[in-house]
């Protein structure tokens, strides 16, 4: 079980000892007290929790809520057009308000603004990492090479867009130009590879973090190069 798959299954796992039982569950806390990685992430998923439940528990609700409720699930005939359920639709507005919470708190972490190339991984991996598949079959072999390489990896990185481009990776724009990237496993934690063609001299490695989201960015022989991850600035370190 590698840090992702430890990840997944505890943000699923409810507060308490109700999962105490769950054998799931119980490997994936395992693997937590024997990493301190993993004990730092899950401390502060812990402690991300505990505030949500408090800003939940601060909340009232608008007087009336579970009757405009109960009355909303026994309203099953059709209704003229235009008729209005008001007791309903304050209902709807009042769950409406607690998720807009919860989705504020867990969005919590502020974003870099602005064009620079860090800023860019950094947006792309926190919106829309879920959504893709940035790895096809034929990237197999980079992603290998990415995942055993030994010594600083901006060292050990020879492709650019044209190689990226040629095995079908993924890639987006911004701005007018194309971003390619390529996602690898190594040591447990996830990293996300973003080349790009780009202008100007050559760079050194520069960080820049927000929250658990980390990007290392550097600039080779015409091409921009950023590696990020959502395991913090620590993990993201180890490979430079």
């Amino acid at each position: 079980m590698n840090h992702h798959d430890v990840k997944f299954i505890l943000r699923a796992r409810r507060p308490g000892d109700r999962d105490a039982q769950d054998p799931q569950f119980a490997e994936a806390l395992a693997e937590v007290a024997k990493d301190p990685q993993l004990q730092a992430w899950h401390e502060r998923e812990q402690r991300a929790d505990a505030a949500l439940a408090a800003k939940f528990a601060a909340i009232a609700p608008p007087p009336g809520l579970r009757e405009a409720i109960l009355a909303g699930a026994r309203a099953s005939r059709p209704r003229p057009a235009g008729w209005r359920h008001t007791p309903w639709l304050a209902a709807a507005a009042a769950v409406a308000v607690l998720l807009a919470v919860a989705a504020g708190w867990r969005g919590r972490t502020e974003l870099p603004a602005g064009d620079s190339f860090a800023a860019i991984a950094l947006r792309e991996l926190a919106s829309a990492h879920g959504d893709h598949a940035a790895a096809p079959p034929a990237l197999g072999a980079l992603q290998t090479r990415l995942a055993a390489a030994t010594g600083p990896l901006p060292d050990r990185i020879d492709f650019g867009p044209a190689e990226l481009h040629r095995q079908g990776c993924r890639s987006f724009r911004v701005g007018g130009r194309e971003v390619f990237e390529l996602c690898f496993l190594r040591a447990g934690t996830w990293y996300h590879l973003y080349v790009s063609p780009a202008a100007g001299p050559d760079e050194g490695v520069r960080l820049e973090s927000a929250g658990q989201l980390a990007a290392a960015t550097w600039r080779r022989g015409a091409v921009a190069y950023a590696l990020a991850t959502d395991d913090g600035r620590a993990a993201l370190q180890r490979l430079l």
